[in-house]
């Protein structure tokens, strides 16, 4: 078996990504679970699909499938937008605190000053 490829320029903008995105979960900027989203993405680009940081997320961005997030609001129905907005509301307030702990983790791994 051989090693897998490894772009390092590649990797370096991904890791950005990881690290900005983490940082504007924590400031608030981004939600939980539209974050969740993109990190659980974001994965693959740095080989850390078993990663229990990233699986925090990727199980997150599974349970949370079903709400709306982003630009796919814009096609729903304002009342059911409505219920949907007061779970995702209640579960990002239940997983707020493990989410940041999990952030300021990843952004330990991939803030190049923070190594």
């Amino acid at each position: 078996m051989s090693a897998p490829l490894h772009n390092e320029e590649h990797w370096q903008w991904a890791s950005a990504k990881i690290v900005a995105l983490a940082k504007s979960i924590i400031s608030g900027e981004v939600g939980v679970v539209a974050g969740a989203r993109q990190l659980s993405a974001l994965r693959f680009d740095v080989d850390a699909e078993l990663d229990p940081d990233f699986m925090f997320f990727v199980g997150l961005d599974s349970e949370t499938d079903h709400l709306p997030v982003g630009e796919t609001r814009s096609r729903w129905n304002s009342e059911a937008l409505h219920a949907k907005d007061e779970e995702l509301a209640r579960l990002e307030a239940f997983t707020r605190e493990r989410a940041v702990q999990v952030c300021r983790s990843l952004i330990q791994k991939y803030e190049p000053s923070a190594a």
